[in-house]
């Protein structure tokens, strides 16, 4: 089954109703879960990052019951890098000032894994290479 990344972003944009791209990330999120998008590949610090902004926006308990809906659904994966995604991670933070530890985790994670894809509302990931930013509930994967 196709796969694609998702960035903080679009989780924390989802879940967070008062977010001001909530109506634009809440569709990817569905999109992923009613199989009209490629399965969502969460990396496990791109949840960290999700869960402390949504207990500090919106409370424990909004940060847990998504923390519950993401395990729960079988179309979304939380991975944790390897120890030589990790080392490359490292080294991409270091060599590109603009990325963000957890952005060059995620780009590192792209490259080594083969995935192109990632769903993100910024624009942090516009620069690397092999890296194709969708912002829009849009399935790279259909020609349709």
């Amino acid at each position: 089954m196709p796969r694609a990344l998702l960035d903080t972003s679009v989780l924390f944009a989802a879940a967070y109703q008062h977010d001001d791209a909530h109506e634009i990330a809440l569709p990817i999120l569905q999109g992923v879960d009613d199989g009209k998008l490629p399965e969502g590949v969460v990396l496990d610090y791109v949840l960290a990052e999700t869960l402390n902004g949504l207990g500090a926006h919106a409370g424990q308990n909004a940060a847990v019951d998504f923390l519950d809906r993401l395990e729960e659904n079988e179309r979304f994966h939380v991975e944790t890098l390897a120890r030589d995604t990790r080392a490359t991670a490292k080294a991409l933070f270091r060599q590109h000032g603009p990325l963000s530890f957890v952005d060059a985790a995620i780009v590192a994670y792209m490259r080594d894994d083969g995935l192109g894809y990632i769903y993100a509302l910024d624009d942090d990931f516009d620069g690397p290479s092999e890296v194709y930013r969708l912002d829009t509930a849009t399935n790279p994967y259909d020609p349709e």
